[in-house]
């Protein structure tokens, strides 16, 4: 008999390439203004877009966000991912790992630093903090040599999962508990319905390295969930989270340390606006799996692409540094600005 765990990794990839699953309503970048810079720095796509990702310099400010492993037919997604990733010396991500703790013969499916010298994230949710002793967790990132750890807050996939983890009452304080004694950097990555201001405060007064705001506007897991379980009606939560740009804003506003942005990267336009309010970098998941579609091969053409997007919306805003993006004046418009307004944000924070 299939492992629960294991096969609903397949399960997850096969709705997400074959459904509907995008959220209806979008990130909000689209109400974020970017002003160019006044002299013109670069006058063609030449901008150095090189950055620092956990100390480390990156060819660009994005990396490829958390997906699969865990089940033999997820090892080749991730390998041809890891393969891309090494060309464009961007960081990668991995799928939540609880599958080769249960099952270390499928810890192969993770191990993609065996063939590519990549940055890359470890990944465990926060539910899973209270059944799995640190040394587990350390030996789990070990075994795949990770540099960092997210651990994935998901509450509303939980929810309408037919299997969900319900148990977060002491999430909190096993994630801070980690964060004291665990050999890795932690990030808190949301995975589709963002990370608030008051959330963020509350991390920040943790050893907690970083947050992934994981905002709402792009993948939606809640429908994911809903396609496996059509009986469950919970269509009223479908379309519930934080819009990624606000998310973003209202974290930056509170947290001073790593922040990334994903929900909804689609276009070298949303990276732009996504460091220019100040990520240091952008997470993309869904353009990869169906790029994959076309092997490691389509995932480096949308890679080349997005960079390439990326470097003429810089030329366009004068920048020819990430630094320049991260000094650019921006404006929000309404519907987003309201809600900032009355969320008490404040928009002068440090990028």
């Amino acid at each position: 008999m299939a492992d629960p765990t294991s096969s609903r990794k397949l399960e997850h990839i096969n709705i997400s390439l074959n459904k509907d699953v995008q959220f209806k309503a979008t990130n909000q970048f689209e109400n974020v203004l970017l002003f160019p810079k006044k002299s013109k720095r670069t006058a063609q796509p030449e901008a150095d877009i090189s950055t620092l990702f956990l100390g480390k310099k990156t060819g660009a400010p994005i990396f490829i966000s958390a997906m699969t492993g865990g089940h033999e037919k997820t090892f080749q997604i991730n390998k041809n991912l890891a393969e891309a990733a090494d060309e464009f010396n961007i960081p990668m991500g991995l799928g939540s790992q609880r599958a080769m703790i249960e099952h270390s013969n499928l810890a192969y499916t993770y191990d993609v630093k065996k063939y590519y010298d990549i940055i890359l994230l470890g990944n465990i949710g926060i539910a899973q903090l209270a059944n799995y002793r640190p040394s587990q967790i350390e030996r789990m990132l070990d075994d795949v040599r990770a540099d960092a750890l997210c651990v994935h807050t998901n509450p509303a996939q939980e929810i309408a999962q037919p299997e969900g983890n319900l148990g977060f009452k002491n999430a909190f304080a096993n994630l801070k508990s980690l964060a004291e004694v665990i050999d890795y950097k932690v990030i808190v990555k949301e995975v589709g319905n963002g990370i608030s201001k008051e959330v963020a405060e509350k991390i920040g007064r943790t050893k907690v390295y970083g947050i992934d705001t994981g905002g709402a506007g792009g993948t939606n897991w809640i429908a994911i969930e809903l396609f496996r379980n059509s009986s469950h009606d919970m269509d009223f939560i479908k379309e519930w989270g934080i819009p990624t740009a606000q998310s973003l804003i209202e974290i930056k506003s509170v947290f001073k340390r790593f922040v990334t942005a994903t929900g909804g990267i689609r276009t070298g336009s949303d990276v732009v606006k996504a460091i220019a309010l100040g990520a240091d970098s952008c997470g993309i998941a869904m353009p990869m799996l169906k790029a994959n579609k076309n092997g490691s091969k389509g995932i480096k053409q949308h890679l080349a692409k997005l960079i390439e997007e990326i470097k003429y919306e810089m030329a366009l805003l004068n920048c020819a540094s990430i630094d320049d993006l991260k000094s650019l004046k921006f404006a929000i418009n309404d519907p987003l600005s309201n809600i900032l307004k009355q969320r008490n944000i404040n928009m002068h924070y440090s990028r």
